[in-house]
């Protein structure tokens, strides 16, 4: 005999508020539609690094939520989580023949932006990708919320 498992109504919509709050800390508020360019540099957002824009050896980059599904889909990204006081480069001088389809008026470079290797998909000291597949060591990455690179929790 098999017993079937209920779900009240109660449970769906805990658990969908769980999810929301998930996200919202993932997406820090960050619009899916709207690039975040003319909000200036926004104090907290979703960043991702477009690998097939600006792979490694070429100068790093970063574009917002919006335009990673926009302007980047099919594009092999990689997610940064969430930078603070950053402004969205997608289609700028950084990124040659591609323009920003959300926001083309954009200025060649944004000056104030800091740049890692997280932005090349490498993190921590060890500037490793994650998951690593050459470590058989699983581990959680952290991100420091001084420098805002991601560490192994080891």
């Amino acid at each position: 005999m098999c017993e079937e498992q209920t779900v009240s109504l109660v449970d769906v919509l805990e658990e969908d508020e769980e999810l929301e709050e998930e996200a919202s800390a993932v997406l820090a508020g960050s619009d899916s539609d709207h690039c975040s360019y003319p909000q200036g540099y926004v104090k907290r957002q979703a960043l991702y690094a477009c690998n097939t824009c600006t792979p490694q050896g070429s100068e790093a980059a970063g574009v917002c939520l919006a335009c990673s599904y926009t302007c980047h889909e099919g594009h092999d990204l990689f997610e940064l989580y969430t930078k603070r006081n950053f402004r969205c480069d997608c289609g700028n001088g950084k990124f040659s023949g591609l323009q920003c389809k959300l926001h083309p008026e954009k200025d060649d470079v944004n000056s104030l932006n800091k740049y890692s290797h997280n932005f090349f998909g490498v993190y921590c000291t060890c500037r490793r990708p994650y998951p690593d597949p050459d470590d058989q060591v699983e581990d959680e990455m952290i991100q420091c919320v001084v420098c805002e690179d991601w560490l192994h929790g080891r």
